[in-house]
């Protein structure tokens, strides 16, 4: 089996001042955060989507590996609302084309 590798973490003061001097753009911050969750997939042979709806206020949460998983979900999730807000799709759901979007 490889060895995990040790990502060193950031304390949030240094992941601000990275992300506003332009080190970390928001697509390789969300890029890295797929990457760990995709690792938490392939461990527990679930997507994340499935996992969080079924774990959330449970006990099984308060699992290490879980809150961490829980975590990093909800952080990507928020970062891909933050990119592509609700307004922008909303002509999708209601049967705009890609054409006609791009137009208005």
């Amino acid at each position: 089996m490889p060895a995990r590798k040790t990502l060193k973490r950031m304390t949030k003061k240094e992941f601000l001042q990275r992300v506003t001097r332009g080190t970390l753009s928001v697509d390789r911050v969300t890029a890295k955060m797929a990457e760990e969750l995709q690792r938490y997939e392939e461990k527990y042979k679930m997507r994340s989507e499935i996992f969080y709806a079924l774990i959330v206020g449970t006990p099984a949460e308060d699992h290490p590996d879980f809150l961490q998983w829980a975590i990093a979900y909800r952080s990507y999730f928020r970062a891909f609302q933050a990119k592509f807000p609700l307004k922008e799709l909303a002509g999708y759901a209601e049967g705009e084309s890609y054409e006609a979007t791009l137009s208005s």
